[in-house]
């Protein structure tokens, strides 16, 4: 019985930090893109603010989770991130302007990769392997929703979020407490210890891989727009938060009651649902009357991104060998955001759509060509020629429990 004490304190511990880790990433993204709307409305230069949080995010994560800090030092480092980031978004909106903004975004993101950090040493102090944290995940989401609340209240999610990362930072702090510094390596492919990945270079290799990979980048055209889309929909009387709770819950709910079946899902059957899940999105917010368009976009392609992220769990051993740092991948971030940011500028809505369209047709295009090249190898196998059709190795492992 002494025995089992500890190690279902460790698993609590392992979930409560990833619940809180997430919470971070999510409430970070897109209050800060909000707070930074509100200093510089429609403005390319409001993109540009969560640009360089995505920027600071990758170099901070490529750093706090490799075992360079010790529990002591990454304490000290939590409580002075939170107050730093804290300390700016409430003066954001109380005469400190872009200066006080440009300080939360650089401290929130070292906040975020520092939680990565105790999510590492909390699953490497466990002797067996967790399982993957699709439940504290969703957690986290609801965390960082109910922070969020009304994005139009601008002053008020200023004082929720300085208090939320205070918070957060102190539960973190005991979270970590008992634990050693890593002694072991570990997946460096993403942030929260392989739960949030980069994705690997070698995948874009294959065809049948495109849905699942697009399923990912679209997340963030939604993410960085999110502050933007719940203003468009207010205007048609639905409350910001629902906007919020709605996206946070198709990125999520989803994957939570499948979590059981994704496992045995093949990477054709992975595809074939990411890529069906970003074409519906598309065709919603080219038909449906506004505001409902832009929610049905936001449900469809937040539950591609969730079956994608999902199917990606249970191939930590290929994204450790890719050897991806956070770095690489928050470079891509960053300039994509940026990149959208001038789209959004000079065509609005439309520029947010057109994006999602464009991402949404290349998937189901991709997808379609993977079944036909896999029709074609087939009845060549049948005929025993397969000439026409080159040996193919999916570069994508088949999704499975390990």
């Amino acid at each position: 019985m002494n025995a089992v004490a500890p190690l279902a304190s460790t698993r609590v511990r392992l979930a409560l930090a990833r619940a809180c880790a997430w919470s971070l990433l999510l409430a970070g993204w897109v209050g800060i893109g909000s707070l930074a709307l509100v200093l510089a409305p429609i403005d390319w230069r409001a993109y540009a603010v969560v640009a360089l949080w995505l920027l600071a995010l990758g170099a901070a994560a490529a750093v706090a989770p490799s075992g360079a800090l010790r529990p002591l030092a990454r304490g000290v480092a939590l409580l002075v991130a939170a107050l730093a980031t804290a300390g700016g978004v409430w003066m954001s909106l109380r005469g400190g302007a872009m200066p006080a903004l440009w300080l939360a975004v650089l401290g929130w993101a070292v906040l975020t990769a520092l939680a990565s950090g105790v999510v590492r040493s909390l699953r490497l102090a466990q002797a067996s392997a967790p399982s993957p944290p699709i439940v504290a995940a969703a957690g986290g989401a609801l965390m960082a929703a109910l922070v969020l609340g009304d994005l139009a209240d601008s002053v008020g999610l200023a004082s929720r979020l300085a208090g939320f990362v205070i918070a957060t930072a102190a539960l973190l702090l005991a979270l970590q407490s008992g634990t050693a510094s890593p002694s072991r390596a570990g997946c460096r492919a993403g942030l929260f210890d392989c739960s949030l990945p980069a994705w690997p270079a070698g995948a874009w290799h294959d065809l049948q891989s495109w849905p699942m990979l697009l399923a990912g980048v679209a997340m963030l055209p939604m993410m960085a727009s999110l502050p933007l889309i719940s203003a468009w929909c207010r205007v048609g009387a639905i409350p910001p938060q629902d906007v919020v709770l709605l996206h946070f819950g198709a990125m999520f709910g989803p994957v939570l009651v499948l979590r059981h079946k994704v496992v045995t899902w093949s990477v054709q059957r992975l595809a074939a649902a990411c890529a069906v899940a970003l074409g519906a999105g598309a065709v919603v917010v080219l038909t449906a009357p506004a505001p409902y368009d832009m929610l049905g976009l936001a449900f469809a392609h937040g539950a591609a991104w969730g079956l994608a992220w999902a199917g990606q769990l249970w191939a930590p051993t290929r994204r450790g060998q890719q050897g991806s740092s956070p770095w690489h991948a928050g470079i891509g971030y960053a300039s994509l955001t940026l990149a959208l940011g001038i789209a959004v500028n000079r065509f609005g809505a439309v520029g947010v759509t057109a994006i999602h369209v464009v991402l949404a047709t290349v998937a189901v295009v991709a997808w379609l060509g993977a079944v036909a090249l896999a029709r074609a190898r087939a009845r060549g196998d049948a005929t025993g020629d397969n000439r026409a059709s080159p040996s193919h190795k999916a570069s994508w492992p088949q999704v499975r429990k390990g």
